[in-house]
């Protein structure tokens, strides 16, 4: 089992069901529903029939999936009410659910108008996804578009709830849902991009701030692989986060792009010990700096003295850092979350108040320049990897 699989499962184990059926029902009269063995609820095998089809898909977990929206037996919930127990309570949440549904059938309608045909779409607590891709090789094998669709909303609400711990912020400091539109057709990303992150671009594009956006064409030309395109999302969906998260705005474009950029692949460091993405004015995923190993990078650089100055790095736009840059940047978020992660919050929410770089430092860490690239180095060398 891979770092990252053990370091979620450790961080998540417990999920999203709700209350009303996360258990078998504790209040019944003594034995079990030979049915439903008293779960109170049965698979709907109008959809997926067989465990291999259903592995990734937790009908829960999404608040809408337009793949079993309109199905006439489970209406969408992806259930059915136990015919034997009929528990009430089990009845009472699947109307709910229903209800919920529709409400996102409504919502939701806007992205099949602007697209101007129905697209594969699904809903989740913090996210809404859309998903292209009608095959995606997973662990060796493929898995089918529903599934993958499934797959992604629960990697998205893992990263949502483990940068929320990270730094502890507020679920309420969000208020909207980050749309994740992955397209398969360069034409489809080409447009998509234009009407939902207004601007066109052939790589990924994203709409910071209020709104937060990112599209991409997740095809085979741009990913080879499934982590590959995980790890992608996972770093521009941290952008996202951190431009909506109250209050919203985005310091990328702004001289905080270490901070900015420096997040974002420190997420996928700590995921996966590896940081491959970079956002420039239009996203180039062939570009790669000493195979994505930036820590090992960056000690280098410190114990030669060749790493950037940091009063250079402090008046970077995200999309002006070169590839050393990068690297110093992540490491300086890894070594501050290290410091105190509630202070490296306090610290963005200065930047997005526009409070100069070096004031905000002093005013959260209590450090000049100076003092953060000396104490840095120091932590860098006795830390990092050497080899």
């Amino acid at each position: 089992m891979t770092r990252l699989v053990l370091l979620l499962c450790l961080l998540f184990a417990g999920a999203l069901a709700p209350a009303a059926w996360a258990a078998p029902l504790q209040d019944k009269p003594a034995g079990i529903c030979t049915k439903c063995k008293n779960v109170g609820r049965l698979w709907c095998t109008e959809h997926e029939k067989s465990v291999e089809e259903r592995e990734f898909i937790d009908e829960d977990e999404l608040q809408f999936c337009s793949f079993i929206a309109d199905c006439p037996v489970c209406s969408g919930t992806g259930w059915i009410l136990c015919p034997q127990c009929k528990p009430p309570e089990i009845a009472e949440a699947l109307e709910k659910k229903k209800a919920l549904i529709e409400k996102h059938r409504i919502t939701l309608k806007y992205i099949d108008e602007k697209m101007k045909r129905p697209i594969k779409k699904g809903e989740s607590a913090h996210f809404v996804v859309t998903w292209d891709l009608e095959k995606l090789k997973v662990d060796k094998k493929f898995i089918s578009q529903h599934q993958a669709l499934h797959l992604y909303a629960h990697r998205l609400e893992q990263l949502f709830t483990d940068y929320c711990a990270t730094l502890q912020v507020k679920q309420t400091e969000f208020s909207q849902k980050c749309r994740v539109l992955v397209w398969y057709l360069p034409s489809d990303q080409d447009f998509a991009s234009t009407v939902f992150c207004d601007i066109n671009g052939h790589g990924g594009v994203k709409l910071m701030g209020l709104n937060p956006t990112y599209s991409l064409c997740g095809n085979k030309q741009h990913f080879q692989s499934d982590e590959r395109l995980h790890r992608n999302i996972v770093h521009n969906v941290v952008h996202l986060l951190m431009s909506a998260q109250g209050p919203p705005a985005w310091i990328g474009n702004q001289k905080y792009g270490w901070a900015d950029e420096g997040l974002a692949h420190w997420f996928t460091d700590r995921y996966w010990n590896l940081c491959d993405t970079y956002c420039f004015q239009e996203q180039n995923t062939n570009v790669d700096f000493k195979s994505g190993k930036f820590k090992l990078a960056v000690r280098k650089m410190v114990a030669a003295n060749e790493q950037p100055a940091i009063a250079e790095i402090f008046q970077m736009t995200s999309d002006q850092l070169t590839l050393p840059m990068n690297a110093v940047s992540m490491s300086y978020v890894d070594y501050l979350i290290f410091k105190d992660p509630p202070k490296f919050l306090q610290l963005v929410k200065k930047f997005k108040a526009k409070v100069v770089a070096r004031d905000a430092l002093q005013q959260v860490y209590e450090m000049s320049l100076l003092d953060l690239e000396s104490q840095w180095k120091a932590w860098v060398l006795a830390t990092y990897p050497k080899i």
